[in-house]
């Protein structure tokens, strides 16, 4: 994908690829970190464990390869970029593994007369994966002796119902990032540390002028503990008081997730998947143009995928000429998928001007 800008809308026809794209934006800006890895593979599975998700982790590479035997199953990703991040080239490879061994019943039966039925005894095995994550970075960071020429890497056995907990080295190179699924709003809950974060920098005023515009009753948020619950957002609303963020609908609970947390990737990436889900089409405009201000003071790059026309249009409208916006169409041909890039002047003209369909 050549030429990004700060804003860049994805769009293409279902199973194109535009998901995978923000996946992979995603591991490569924090290219080290196995948790980023995992928390890909279980947003695919769209439940909460704490378990890995061995089979979704294993489809995030490619499937159609030949191995020699007796390797059960070897993938690798590739992501390179150009622009100002220190990592250049970021690289995963997966590789299957199989583990033999007895369960403790089988081996106490087997304790007393293990000579006699050494030979007999059966063995059961299960499947999991070794993962190297490499990273060629620009320049190795400067008095970090760690660092051996600018390549980078980290390994890890992981094993299905394993829970693994990532400790990733943090001097390595990576920027702030986070995804919003169509989802998140309703599976993920609201730390009341991120409005904390909102509200030390000066954000929870522009916040609530972001709700208003899906409810104009709203008057404030606030963090409340009551009871033995642990502390929880209350949204002060001039009907119903001060209510559970949980008894408003998607449209707010929404772009409360969104807004708190762009806040939170400062300086990063913020990925957005159907950008458009669950706003209202009359608040898009509104809604985006709040996004595209706050990126733009918060110095965070923007990639949203989107199936909406009316989504594409508002972008535009919410965004003046000197806005950096840029729309790829993604285009599957085969096993190959082609991004053809169209800049904001140009996706103006044909939306504008010649109303011509861009997603397809």
């Amino acid at each position: 994908m050549q030429g990004l800008g700060q804003i860049n809308i994805l769009v293409g026809g279902n199973n194109s690829g535009k998901t995978s794209v923000l996946e992979a934006i995603s591991t490569y800006c924090q290219p080290l970190d196995i948790g980023e890895w995992l928390k890909t593979a279980g947003r695919r599975e769209i439940k909460a464990s704490p378990k890995i998700p061995l089979d979704a982790f294993k489809w995030l590479f490619p499937q159609k390869n030949e191995v020699p035997k007796p390797i059960l199953y070897l993938g690798e990703t590739y992501i390179s970029g150009n622009g100002s991040f220190q990592v250049v080239e970021s690289r995963a490879v997966y590789n299957e593994i199989e583990m033999l061994f007895q369960s403790e019943k089988d081996i106490e039966d087997s304790t007393e007369d293990w000579l006699e039925s050494y030979e007999d005894l059966e063995y059961k095995s299960i499947r999991g994966a070794n993962i190297e994550l490499k990273a060629i970075l620009r320049d190795p960071p400067e008095g970090i002796v760690l660092f051996l020429g600018n390549e980078v890497s980290e390994n890890f056995e992981i094993w299905p119902r394993q829970r693994l907990i990532s400790q990733s080295n943090h001097l390595y190179p990576r920027l702030p990032i986070n995804m919003v699924t169509p989802v998140s709003h309703r599976m993920e809950k609201l730390e009341s540390h991120l409005l904390s974060q909102a509200i030390l920098r000066g954000l929870k005023d522009e916040v609530i002028k972001l709700l208003q515009i899906v409810d104009a009753e709203i008057v404030d948020l606030e963090i409340l503990s009551l009871g033995e619950f642990s502390p929880s957002i209350y949204i002060n609303h001039k009907v119903l008081g001060f209510s559970p963020l949980s008894s408003f609908g998607d449209g707010v609970r929404r772009l409360l997730f969104i807004s708190l947390t762009l806040a939170k990737v400062r300086g990063g990436v913020l990925l957005i998947d159907e950008i458009e889900t669950a706003i209202h089409t009359e608040a898009l405009r509104s809604s985006f143009a709040w996004i595209v201000q706050w990126c733009k003071q918060m110095n965070v790059q923007l990639f949203a995928t989107t199936h909406s026309l009316e989504a594409i249009d508002a972008m535009l409208d919410a965004s003046d000429s000197e806005t950096d916006v840029v729309l790829y169409r993604l285009e599957k041909r085969d096993s190959q998928t082609k991004a053809v890039r169209i800049e904001r002047e140009k996706l103006q003209r044909l939306r504008e001007d010649l109303g011509q369909e861009v997603r397809v």
